[in-house]
């Protein structure tokens, strides 16, 4: 079964394409087929919920004013910014309702727009990366090219002098500069954007009218200038990086085994499970944690799958160190694994 045919069989656009390689471990047509399924209620609760945590946030932080609490509140909502961003990515892959103009407009107004992203230009560029997963064509190797802050292993000063960038927002420019360049990627029709900026002029006009536009920079554009560019780094790292070269399996790509404070500030809606996604781009984060606990018990995966036991092991690896832990995944489908393995080997 290769990687197209396991996207012709699951409810993708067509041309969405394929990286040419073989995948070792096969799902049924059934399997496939129920790990697909779209469960938009589910979908729509856990998009009001983030936002309900992010005005929740914001309450909290002023009612009970405190410095300390305010940094905390930074990162949280980052983190929940970040949970938003990768809903968004599921309705890039039309995952989160059946109604694809539907789902497209909620990705959009609701996930995409706010963080200053476009989910239709976005869906270019990744379903790019998915077809042309870590070779010369793969849009986002090609904007790292040349930048030595991802080429590993890094000097453990270079790691933690660019991590202190990106959480103090000196790399802010950066990210404005990579959501340009995914942007100019991508034709946009005149009413698309006539829609998108008007929909920025009217919630800014909103926010200036409430006299909120102090409340707004404290609570959405300073999270996501700062702890959201750390989040987006180590996350990027963890999914294609620091990973063990020519023998690697899988094409370079990691499955992390987050502990539950890095679901929280990290790996929010599965985003962890990363090799699950690229095999089957058509199953709903909801139901990544079953397919990777069935991928486990298909023979090669195991084998041929480099997993991580969190997120300061990725951070081990891409410093050339080693990661805590070798040996067999155990326990729930992983969720809380026993010893992990690390080192991806051929399966032949």
């Amino acid at each position: 079964m290769n990687y197209g045919s396991a996207i012709e069989s699951s409810p993708e656009p067509s041309g969405f394409g394929d990286i040419g390689m073989n995948i070792p471990v096969k799902l049924s047509k059934e399997e496939l087929r129920e790990l697909s399924t779209v469960n938009p209620i589910l979908a729509c609760i856990h998009i009001g919920a983030e936002w309900g945590l992010i005005v929740a946030t914001i309450y909290i932080s002023q009612r009970f004013w405190h410095p300390m609490l305010y940094v905390f509140a930074v990162a949280f909502i980052a983190s929940r910014q970040h949970a938003l961003l990768v809903l968004m990515h599921d309705g890039v892959h039309y995952r989160l309702l059946r109604n694809r103009r539907l789902n497209d407009w909620m990705s959009e107004v609701i996930l995409a727009w706010p963080h200053l992203v476009s989910a239709r230009q976005y869906r270019k560029n990744h379903f790019a990366h998915h077809r042309y997963l870590n070779t010369a064509q793969d849009p986002d190797l090609k904007r790292r090219k040349g930048d030595p802050g991802w080429v590993f292993p890094l000097a453990v000063p270079d790691l933690v002098k660019t991590l202190f960038r990106d959480v103090t927002g000196l790399n802010a420019p950066a990210m404005l500069k990579l959501a340009a360049s995914v942007a100019s990627a991508d034709t946009v029709p005149v009413g698309f954007l006539v829609v998108r900026y008007g929909f920025y002029a009217v919630a800014l006009g909103v926010i200036v009218y409430a006299g909120a536009l102090e409340g707004f920079a404290l609570y959405w554009v300073i999270p996501m200038f700062t702890w959201l560019v750390l989040i987006m780094r180590i996350r990027s790292i963890a999914e294609h990086h620091a990973i063990e070269g020519p023998d690697a399996a899988y094409p370079l790509t990691r499955t992390t085994y987050a502990s539950g404070i890095e679901r929280i500030f990290l790996a929010p809606k599965n985003v962890n499970y990363h090799i699950e996604h690229h095999f089957f781009p058509s199953v709903p984060f909801y139901r990544l944690p079953e397919l990777h606990a069935i991928l486990l018990s298909k023979p090669g995966f195991r084998e041929g799958a480099h997993m991580t036991r969190s997120y300061w092991g990725v951070l081990e690896e891409s410093v050339g160190r080693a990661a805590p832990h070798r040996g067999s995944v155990r326990g729930g489908g992983g969720s809380k694994p026993g010893r992990i393995r690390r080192a991806a080997e051929t399966t032949g």
